[in-house]
């Protein structure tokens, strides 16, 4: 039998007597010239030499018989050799995913056996958020893209607001390290030759705040000075979202006309997500006139129409059209909505049927449940990732987009964001598969193949922290909020309601419990132990959070809670291991202020 599972599990695989011995170089044939990119990526990871079709170990063939999807694959294993077949160099890529797996952990002999496998579904997306000030360096781009593509996720989008190098808009992006057209270039280079489309993702209507604040860009604002909402609470002395007029996508259409020709991808999310003060400002009379659906629904045409100038496919997101699905017909067809939603219970299944029976294509778009919380909020995110993936089964979504987000500075540990991913791409590949009770197993298998020691038991325990303190708060930890809440004078009866002290007492516990291992962990070089002095902040951000939770509630203060001056460098630290140093001053400027109530 195999030292390890395949993951994302194939769909089918059949057994056979005996085992392949492996030879002590591999050689390998294509037989298809289409076939070769498809293949080069695993020959410089296995150094494999070509060889001709007599000679060859590994066989690289088109198959004669139709698959059911672009993406199939047969892969057959006996005591003579290994054959590879699908009818696209995508199916053969994916294939070769697998390959990998089997080679890598079975390195003197392979169990013979049939492998068919394909999609369940056609688009299997990861969204990263790289506009809450945190920018990753090209490495760790590069590593993303590598997992994605072992994972076999085929569509990456990089969530911008402003981080993207626009040559006449300095003023917005000068202190973000922001990507440049080169760099943008060099990721869809990198995302194709590994069969991912890199989709471009630019908000273009709400979430404009990080424009909108500058003198120049405030006469397209809504609320030039700001407005004020109270579900969910906002308060800005900016605006967030365009007005909806020709000034605007003017406008917006010139930063389509640089941004867009640095991508291949024929699709384009142009976000349109959130516009919190629509109707309070310049389209206050309009929207009493003629109601914030239609108004929203022409401005939405209006995009529409220059993404298709510009040549490509509309996604954007349904939030806003759901308020009223009534209107769902009224989108063209060749706009795709993607239905966002990140708590467990989130009505996916009711939205989707809303969507699919106006005949539109969309996506569905669950969470890694990474964002506002210091350790992750993944007993609810592996919910949400299933009850997406159920409801776009049932109701025919095109794709399942993974978003990891960063609101409110991007605190939390990166590897924070990794359960969420890799649950997900195993459930968007073969809907049937339930990895759950593996999935240390699997973080190890894909993050630390090759350390004796990691801390993926600790990522996922960790994860489990909200539980502990029977926490639900929509789309929010307990230690976030107790940390960073902007109404501070409802924490207190929150508190008292949910949250008693021997909870916070009992989190704290197994906070404390995990510290030593991950402690003599960083001190390892590698992933493994910068994985675990990621975790090590999370947990002292955590630890001072509840210990506010405990003096609320009239509890003894926490021992041995790690002083707010060495969070902030350990932060500092593990911030510049992975991303650029622009938008790490503003998140630390509101790690500090959080920290603050807790002295």
């Amino acid at each position: 039998m195999m030292n390890s599972r395949l993951f994302p599990v194939p769909r089918k695989i059949s057994f056979s007597s005996g085992v392949l011995a492996m030879p002590p170089k591999l050689s390998y044939f294509v037989e298809e010239a289409g076939f070769e990119k498809a293949v080069s990526l695993l020959t410089r990871e296995q150094d494999l030499s070509s060889a001709s079709p007599g000679d060859a170990f590994i066989k690289f063939e088109k198959s004669s018989s139709p698959f059911q999807s672009i993406e199939s694959y047969r892969l057959k294993i006996d005591d003579k050799g290994i054959g590879v077949e699908s009818e696209t160099a995508a199916g053969i890529f994916r294939a070769t995913r697998t390959l990998k797996q089997l080679l890598q952990t079975n390195p003197s002999s392979i169990p013979c056996m049939e492998i068919e496998d394909q999609q369940a579904f056609e688009r299997r997306g990861f969204m990263l958020d790289i506009s809450r000030c945190k920018v990753p360096t090209m490495e760790t781009i590069h590593e993303l893209v590598d997992l994605l593509a072992d994972l076999k996720y085929n569509e990456l989008q990089l969530y911008v607001e402003h981080t993207f190098a626009f040559e006449d808009h300095e003023e917005v992006w000068k202190e973000a390290s922001p990507l440049t057209a080169e760099e943008i270039r060099a990721i869809d280079e990198y995302c194709r030759e590994r069969f991912i489309e890199l989709v471009p993702n630019l908000n273009s209507f709400g979430h404009f705040e990080r424009w909108l604040r500058h003198e120049p860009y405030k006469r397209l604002a809504e609320c030039p000075d700001g407005f004020r909402r109270e579900n969910p609470y906002i308060v800005r002395d900016h605006g967030t979202t365009l007005k909806p007029n020709q000034e605007s996508l003017d406008f917006i259409d010139s930063l389509y006309e640089e941004f867009l020709p640095n991508f291949s991808s024929g699709r384009f999310n142009v976000g349109m997500d959130e516009p919190w003060e629509l109707g309070q400002g310049w389209s206050k009379t309009l929207i009493e006139e003629k109601g914030k659906q239609s108004v929203y629904l022409e401005h939405l045409d209006g995009i529409r129409k220059l993404v298709e100038k510009h040549g490509r496919e509309m996604l954007f997101w349904a939030d806003v059209l759901l308020e009223d699905p009534g209107n769902a017909p009224h989108v063209p067809k060749s706009a795709s909505p993607v239905i966002w939603g990140y708590e467990a219970e989130h009505p996916f299944d009711k939205q989707a049927e809303t969507i699919s029976t106006c005949g539109l294509s969309f996506y569905l778009a669950p969470g890694t449940g990474s964002w506002r919380s210091f350790t992750g909020r993944l007993p609810n995110a592996l919910a949400n990732l299933r009850n997406a993936v159920d409801s776009g089964m049932t109701h025919g979504a095109a794709g399942i987009l993974v978003t990891s987000w960063g609101d409110c500075g991007n605190h939390q540990p990166w590897p924070t964001l990794y359960p969420g991913m890799i649950h997900g791409a195993g459930i968007a590949w073969n809907e049937k598969s339930d990895p759950e009770d593996k999935l240390a197993e699997t973080i190890n298998q894909f993050l630390f193949p090759d350390a004796s020691e990691t801390p993926a038991k600790e990522l996922v325990e960790l994860g489990k922290l909200d539980l502990s303190l029977g926490s639900k708060i929509a789309n929010t930890s307990l230690p976030w909020l107790l940390l960073f809440s902007s109404q501070p004078e409802k924490l207190e009866e929150k508190l008292k309601k949910d949250h008693p002290l021997e909870k916070l007492q009992r989190a704290q516990e197994i906070l404390s419990s995990s510290r030593p291992r991950l402690a003599e962990l960083s001190k390892r070089e590698g992933n493994a132990g910068l994985v675990a002095r990621e975790m090590l902040s999370g947990i002292d951000l955590s630890a001072r959070a509840l210990a506010r939770g405990q003096k609320i509630l009239g509890g003894s203060r926490s021992e041995n809670l790690t002083s707010s001056q060495e969070i902030l460098s350990d932060y500092r630290r593990n911030w510049l291991a992975r991303a650029r140093p622009g938008g790490l001053q503003e998140s630390v400027e509101l790690l500090g202020e959080g920290l603050e109530q807790t002295d």
